[in-house]
């Protein structure tokens, strides 16, 4: 299923699925749709006498509320009526059940059809040989299918004032058969010079649409989409950019933008918000590639097309000038059109390439297969608990509360230990693996076992925090983990990475929709179930590794640091961690049986060793700290590989010297190179000017610059100070890139710095800082160093 609607027309409502089936796309209609919710049936007559509810059916059924009421189902026929009964009910603070899940999501979930489905009836016959074919279905069921979907990856090119120039599409299909193609206002003799084209420029000559204007432009790619007809379209920020500019030009032209299948119209839910979630385009999915990015859990200090492509596939753009590529895009277009389409279409495949090289195309699908989620759907962790809940939940007699029990996350966060700062050798990191899906697995949490435990004698009931008791007979949530659980290992089994890590990342979420009170089944009870027993495991666990002479020296979350004592070990590093595991594991499983007569999914595995540790004080203080430290590990080639956790090294907000040095400092510790003097001939360097090009700030405006409630972050005073300079409001917009330097004067944009750099500022607020946990160690003084006064030690 491609994409799923509800449509109102003047006598009935109807379900409408675009879906790609092996003979290509369709559109299955599903008739006599209705708006369902539930109410308590105490409450009926009472909501019955709301007016204009319009065409209203009632029918008691089988299934209870949270609080133990008999429950009754309100069918309204439209729209209009269902909003007039939930404005209603509100009035009369009546509850309504599961009012928020839309006709078209439920008519799926309720039949368990996630992304395939085999739709049962008949198609429409009087339908031209052009449209879009059209079936009218009377029944579904969930199925599997394997069916390849066709893809195309777009980028505009525009002016600074939004201006089309062209569009860029490519794409590939399993075979690997190439497609590319531009659409370009001019024509290729219009280039401001004589010269010929030659080299790369030549070879997309063919590929090249030539159209007379901007409108001409939207009208050939309106007449392209009928054609070529995608089921996917991709891109770099392709929503929020590519879309969006292309809905206002077409709006300023008049042009009716119908790039939707069967020629329905792309639009947006929201006016004037383009962003995915209000994003309608009939029968097409579209998948940005930052959000889906971020999805898969990776991670860049810039999302920019250019960084990205540069960290992933080693190539970039092609243009001289990336930083101020509008400018030279606009002189392309004006004086050689055949460089422009180059670099159109070359962007167009970087996407497609780092869609591919990441597996986002297979990621989105096992995402959507997995939560019943709409392909192409970011987030929506709530949305996909309530897919995978709510169909057991109805079948187990119960309906969704109708909020959250309790406001906000009053559960605690993840334990995480006082750490014993110092220099270690040989650190054993165990880790917990899924450590709050096996917790809500091993100890039955689940919202509607906590309904009944709570009703039931102790003997049938598990324990929980907060006065919580969880039902032992047939708890939904941890029989979904244990499933999930069981695909991920057949997933890694058969090598499926996209599959993998879409799992994990679902179940690894469960606990966050549960703590969160934008979730029905949110409960501080639920949360604190799960946290609170981390914190119990936690505990525990580091006692009984304490026990067997090891000394545990942090541990969070689910991770667990364990000095070895600093004794070249008898046994290999690896067995030991293998013991410990096995001898943790085994005393749970024993605990658990005895104590609680529960089954243990609790898994530590042995994750890491780091042949070198470092975990810094506070600064200032000689209390340790947390969330911070420095691994080292020799790789098979030889050389040593640093890890930094929550260090400066891996913060966008220090300047690329501070970063440099940081990383080169903690080498030369555990290498036992000379620190002090390479130091010194840093600031040396810095002094004389040397390192000017790595003081250089970098970050963006998360919000326009009047939103900003303080406006003493340096990054703001430097974008304001762009604005003053050449009157430009764009430098204060959200997502502005802000380059700048600290000054005599602070901050002070690149391009228009008119003070002396600060050095000082640069030694004592950047270097010394990520210096002084080092030279604590060598037992030096950074005051000496800057002042090249180093005593002898």
């Amino acid at each position: 299923m491609l994409s799923r609607h509800v449509v109102q027309d003047s006598a009935s409502l109807w379900l409408h699925y675009y879906v790609k089936t092996e003979n290509g796309p369709v559109l299955v209609k599903v008739p006599q749709a209705e708006f369902i919710c539930f109410c308590a049936s105490a409450n009926l007559a009472a909501l019955l006498s709301i007016p204009a509810l319009g065409v209203v059916r009632t029918k008691a059924l089988p299934l209870h509320n949270f609080d133990l009421d008999n429950v009754t189902a309100i069918y309204c026929q439209s729209r209009q009526g269902f909003r007039h009964l939930i404005k209603g009910a509100i009035d009369l603070g009546i509850d309504l059940f599961e009012a928020d899940i839309r006709p078209e999501q439920r008519y799926l979930i309720e039949r368990f059809i996630a992304l395939d489905a085999e739709f049962m009836g008949h198609y429409v016959e009087d339908i031209p040989s052009s449209a879009l074919p059209v079936f009218i279905a009377q029944r579904a069921r969930k199925r599997s299918f394997d069916i390849e979907l066709k893809s195309i990856s777009l980028d505009f090119e525009c002016s600074f004032n939004g201006e089309l120039y062209s569009v860029g599409l490519y794409g590939r299909n399993e075979k690997g058969d190439e497609y590319q193609k531009v659409i370009m206002v001019g024509n290729q003799t219009d280039q401001g010079s004589n010269k010929q084209p030659d080299g790369e420029f030549a070879r997309i000559v063919d590929d090249i649409q030539w159209v007379s204007d901007e409108k001409t432009l939207i009208i050939a790619l309106i007449n392209w989409f009928a054609d070529y007809d995608p089921d996917v379209v991709i891109g770099w920020a392709v929503v929020t950019f590519d879309l969006a500019l292309l809905y206002r030009r077409a709006k300023l032209h008049g042009i009716a933008l119908t790039i939707g299948r069967g020629k329905s119209e792309l639009g947006w839910k929201v006016a004037d918000k383009y962003r995915p979630e209000t994003l309608t385009l009939p029968g097409r999915v579209v998948l940005d590639g930052i959000d889906w990015l971020k999805a898969a859990f990776y991670r860049f200090d810039s999302f920019s097309l250019e960084f990205v492509s540069r960290a992933l596939l080693d190539r970039g753009k092609a243009i001289h000038n990336v930083e101020n590529r509008g400018e030279e895009i606009t002189e392309l277009f004006h004086q050689n059109k055949l460089a422009l389409a180059h670099y159109n279409l070359n962007d167009s495949r970087l996407v497609w390439d780092i869609f591919e090289k990441t597996q986002l195309f297979d990621f989105a699908i096992e995402r959507s297969r997995l939560t019943g989620l709409e392909l192409g759907r970011v987030g929506g962790s709530v949305a996909a608990f309530n897919n995978l809940y709510l169909p057991y939940l109805h079948r187990a007699g119960y309906v969704a509360p109708s909020g959250a029990a309790s406001q906000g996350l009053e559960s605690p966060g993840g334990y995480v230990m006082d750490s014993i700062p110092g220099l270690y050798r040989d650190i054993v990191v165990l880790d917990f693996k899924s450590l709050y899906p096996s917790i809500i697995r091993t100890f039955l949490i689940d919202p509607k076992g906590l309904i009944e435990g709570l009703s039931s004698q102790e003997s049938d009931t598990v324990d929980g925090f907060l006065g919580a008791k969880f039902s032992r007979r047939s708890p939904i949530l941890p029989q979904l983990i244990k499933t999930l659980a069981e695909h991920r290992e057949e997933a890694k089994a058969e090598n499926n990475a996209p599959l993998s890590q879409a799992i994990k990342i679902i179940m690894n979420s469960l606990y966050g929709v549960l703590g969160s009170k934008g979730c029905v089944f949110h409960d501080a009870r639920l949360a604190s179930s799960i946290t609170l027993r981390g914190h119990e495991i936690m505990k525990q666990t580091r006692k009984w590794i304490e026990e067997l002479g090891y000394q545990v020296i942090y541990g969070d979350t689910d991770s667990t640091f364990v000095w070895l004592g600093g004794k070249s070990p008898q046994t290999g590093i690896g067995e030991i961690g293998k013991q410990l595991v096995d001898i943790v594991n085994r005393r749970w499983k024993e605990k658990l049986k005895n104590e609680m007569k529960l089954d243990c999914y609790l898994e530590l595995e042995f994750e890491s060793h780091f042949e070198q540790f470092f975990m810094p004080t506070l600064r200032g203080s000689s209390e340790g700290s947390k969330k911070r430290y420095v691994g080292a590990y020799t790789k098979p080639d030889g050389e040593l590989e640093l890890v930094f956790k929550g260090m400066e090294q891996v913060r966008s907000d220090w300047s690329p010297l501070a970063r440099r040095v940081q990383q080169e400092l903690y080498f030369r510790l555990f290498s036992k190179l000379d620190v002090v003097s390479f130091l010194r001939g840093v600031i040396d360097d810095l002094k004389l000017g040397k390192l000017d090009d790595e003081l250089i700030f970098t970050k963006r405006l998360r919000r326009d610059i009047k939103d900003y409630t303080a406006k003493s972050s340096p990054h703001v005073k430097a974008a304001q100070k762009m604005c003053q300079h050449t009157s430009d409001e764009q430098y204060s917009r959200k997502g502005t890139k802000v380059e700048y330097l600290i000054t005599l004067n602070g901050a002070e944009p690149v391009k228009f710095q008119k003070s002396s750099i600060d050095y000082d500022y640069y030694i004592d607020r950047q270097l010394q800082p990520i210096s002084d946990p080092v030279l604590t160690i060598l037992k030096v003084k950074f005051e000496s160093i800057a002042s090249n006064q180093l005593s002898l030690i």
